[in-house]
């Protein structure tokens, strides 16, 4: 088999930073595209980081180690067939691990969609994890191969949105799988026969964002076999429809096929198979390979999350300490008793919130848009605020903002699990940012901010904001 390929990226007209990444090992015909997010340097570093890692064991990873990850229900699977899915569950469990190592890069994961061509089988083994796609163009027809780990994916599969529908809706970017946000991940595999002639596109979002599976099929037809032409004209053309995220783009063309015996059975995976997320044994292993191997990643850990605070300093907090207990001493010395209050907010445990955003179910907000009476509307949202957990879910991505004296002191990004925030006691504004998207607040307004008051207690208090459209709104 002959097999041509080109990888080719770009950060787009709109943003200055690219945060994709591509890994290419052409003597094994291993490659994959990562699109990071988190924002800042965490997105370019996760896309970054798990390429590495993906990378650096490609050719350490026996299938040994595959099964102990795995599972020995995959025992009759080819070791070279297990092991991207063993990269991409490491590279997903290391960078997990960054997170908890320099919580300033948590919220950061990426996307990762990836191909292993078996030459002598005539197959390509097919793996992804979150929105980056894979395409294939055979006899002038284009086909996705991959699945959408998206949440308007997930409506259209469950019948509670339609496709058409989903082109106009408001969260296009929101992913439920990616790399580095959980401990654990699922991973889509699939294979399938190539045929001579066939061209493979793996493309971050920036691409299919931008362009029509339509126009992408013209443009690689246009330009076949000629994979350097079709990488850099579906970038040029991505930045042309407006280049607003950044695209990655590896094109690859079967020239010639190997001719293969006809009495050798070869099995295509047709049906998606999904290797689900790990065992506790797994992730044990997952650790040690990471522990073994560290030395090979080569990616700097980006400096905001090394930067240290020197408030954080055993020493200057010693010294705070006894700061402390000297004015409290002074304090209960000079004033009333009703101060000690204040000496116990200035010494207590913990302040801040564990802050849970949350988005209206789909066909609930239907429900409330199709309703004319306010007053029904009203009483609608306030059975939402009542039952946010019959009537809402995780919104996950969402820019947050505490700020105090028009300084921001917290910066981060929305989890599907609550988000820890911890600041002192005070005053703040909390500020949420999702495109298309504002906080529902108990009056039922429209608001893009809300008053805060951080108390000091045993534990972080919890707190659910919702956001919904603002088209569904907009009239209230």
């Amino acid at each position: 088999m002959i097999i041509f390929n080109s990888a080719k990226t770009s950060t787009g007209v709109v943003r200055t930073e690219n945060q994709d990444f591509f890994g290419v090992r052409r003597e094994d015909n291993f490659f994959f595209v990562c699109d990071g997010m988190g924002g800042g340097a965490c997105g370019d570093f996760a896309s970054k980081y798990a390429s590495d890692v993906m990378l650096s064991l490609f050719d350490k990873i026996t299938k040994k180690d595959s099964i102990s990850i795995l599972g020995e229900e995959y025992e009759s699977f080819d070791e070279a067939v297990l092991r991207p899915i063993s990269l991409i569950k490491i590279a997903n469990r290391a960078l997990y691990n960054m997170t908890k190592k320099y919580p300033k890069l948590s919220g950061m994961g990426t996307t990762c969609s990836a191909v292993w061509i078996d030459e002598s089988k005539n197959l390509i083994h097919i793996y992804n994890v979150g929105d980056s796609r894979i395409y294939r163009i055979r006899n002038g027809k284009i086909q996705q191969l991959s699945q959408d780990h998206t949440k308007i994916r997930e409506l259209i599969d469950s019948g509670k949105m339609t496709v058409e529908d989903s082109k106009v809706a408001e969260f296009q970017s929101m992913i439920t799988r990616a790399l580095g946000t959980m401990e654990t991940v699922k991973v889509d595999y699939k294979s399938e026969f190539i045929r001579q002639g066939d061209i493979y596109v793996l493309c971050t979002d920036g691409l299919n964002g931008e362009l029509s599976d339509f126009t992408i099929n013209d443009i690689v037809n246009l330009h076949k076999p000629d994979v350097e032409e079709i990488s850099s004209e579906l970038i040029l053309a991505a930045n042309n429809s407006g280049g607003r995220d950044n695209t990655t783009v590896i094109s690859i063309c079967a020239k010639e096929i190997t001719e293969i015996k006809e009495n050798e059975k070869i099995v295509q995976q047709k049906d998606i198979v999904i290797f689900g997320e790990e065992e506790s044994r797994s992730s044990v292993r997952e650790d040690s390979l990471i522990h073994k191997y560290s030395k090979n990643f080569t990616v700097p850990v980006p400096e905001l999350a090394t930067k240290k605070n020197i408030l954080k300093s055993p020493l200057v907090i010693a010294v705070l300490l006894v700061f402390v207990c000297i004015f409290g001493a002074f304090a209960y010395s000079f004033f009333s008793r009703k101060d000690t209050k204040d000496i116990v907010e200035l010494t207590g445990n913990i302040s801040g919130i564990m802050l849970d955003v949350r988005a209206v179910h789909e066909d609930k907000l239907k429900e409330i848009a199709g309703t004319k009476e306010k007053v029904f509307k009203m009483q609608m949202l306030q059975d939402v605020l009542k039952n946010v957990d019959a009537f809402t879910e995780p919104l996950a991505n969402v820019s947050v903002t505490v700020s105090a004296d028009e300084q921001s002191k917290f910066i981060g990004l929305s989890e599907y699990k609550p988000l820890e925030i911890k600041l002192p006691v005070g005053k703040y504004e909390l500020a949420l940012k999702l495109e298309g998207y504002k906080i529902l607040d108990d009056n039922f307004k429209l608001v893009d901010t809300m008053d805060m008051t951080f108390e000091t207690g045993r534990t972080l208090s919890d707190k659910v904001v919702i956001m919904v459209p603002k088209k569904y709104f907009e009239n209230m």
